[in-house]
C-alpha cells in the first residue's frame, strides 16, 4: 500500500508543476560563471509553475562516493493536504553537468521521469539571497517547462523577485505562470514519504511485496479465524434448537 500511495504521488510529482506547450523547449542561458560550491544548501521556494502545493524547499548536495550532485525536493503535498495526513513528501533527483564550460546548464533526472533526464538551467543567483531556474523537457510534439523561484529564507524581497521574472521573461517564457508558495506554518513533520532513485529498484518492489504478502497472509489467518468461531457457535445454536425454541430465534433469517 505504502509503495502504491509512493507511485501515485510520483506521477502526480511528474504532471503537476509544469506548463505545456508545443514547439521546441525555449533557449535560456545559464548564469554566467556559476559556481555550484556556492549553490549548495537549503533554499526556499518563493514561486513555481503551476502547483498547490506548500512548504516547498530544495536542498542541492554534493554525493559523497562521486564528483555528482543530487536535488532533494521536500514539501507539503496538496492532496495528502486534503485529506488530513501530516507528511513530508520528498522527491529526490540526479543532477549532473554535461559541459563543464555551461556550469550552469545542467542536467535532471527524478525517479518517475518516463521522458527521461531534463535541462535544468540556473539562469539567475547572487548565491547569497535568491536564484533562478528554469527546467525544460521535450516531449512528442512539444514540450514541458517549469521554472522555480528561489530564496535563503522562507522570504524574499520582491525587488529579487522582480529580477528573476523579468530575466525569465527577457527568454520569451512567461512568468504569469507562477504560483506563489506559501512557507507559512511549515512544521516539517518527521513522517516522510521519500521517492528517490532506488524507491522503484527490484529490492524495494521486493521487499514491498513480502510486506503485503505478510499482511494479506495475516488478514485471511484472521478471517479463518473468525468464520471458525461463527461456525462452531452457529452450530452449538442450531442443536439447541432442536430441543428447545430460542426466543431470539428468527425462522426469516432463512
Amino acid at each position: 500500500m505504502i509503495l502504491l500511495i509512493v507511485a501515485v504521488l510520483a506521477v502526480i510529482q511528474g504532471f503537476s508543476c509544469h506548463v505545456y506547450r508545443l514547439g521546441a523547449c525555449p533557449t535560456v542561458d545559464p548564469f554566467p560563471e556559476f559556481d555550484v560550491s556556492k549553490f549548495l544548501g537549503r533554499w526556499f521556494v518563493i514561486q513555481k509553475f503551476s502547483t498547490a502545493s506548500s512548504c516547498w524547499t530544495y536542498d542541492f548536495l554534493k554525493n559523497d562516493t562521486d564528483n555528482s550532485f543530487r536535488i532533494e525536493q521536500s514539501r507539503e503535498q496538496f492532496l495528502l493536504d486534503t485529506l488530513g495526513y501530516d507528511h513530508t513528501y520528498k522527491y529526490i533527483g540526479t543532477l549532473d553537468l554535461p559541459d563543464p564550460e555551461r556550469p550552469g546548464a545542467l542536467r535532471v533526472r527524478f525517479p518517475m521521469s518516463v521522458a527521461g533526464k531534463a535541462d535544468y538551467i540556473i539562469f539567475s543567483t547572487d548565491y547569497e539571497n535568491y536564484a533562478g531556474i528554469y527546467s525544460c523537457q521535450p516531449l512528442l510534439f512539444g514540450h514541458r517547462r517549469t521554472a522555480s523561484i528561489l530564496s535563503r529564507k522562507p522570504t524574499l524581497d520582491q525587488v529579487f523577485i522582480n529580477k528573476v521574472r523579468s530575466k525569465l521573461d527577457s527568454f520569451s517564457v512567461d512568468p504569469h505562470d507562477f504560483s506563489i508558495i506559501s512557507q507559512k506554518n511549515c512544521a516539517h513533520s518527521n513522517r516522510t514519504i521519500s521517492v528517490d532513485p532506488d524507491t522503484f529498484s527490484a529490492p524495494s518492489i521486493g521487499n514491498a511485496v513480502k510486506t503485503v504478502g505478510d499482511a494479506i497472509g495475516n488478514g485471511v489467518k484472521v478471517v479463518a479465524d473468525s468464520v471458525g468461531g461463527f461456525v462452531e457457535r452457529f452450530g452449538n445454536r442450531s442443536s439447541n434448537i432442536v430441543s428447545e425454541r430460542d426466543p431470539d430465534f428468527d425462522a426469516e433469517w432463512f
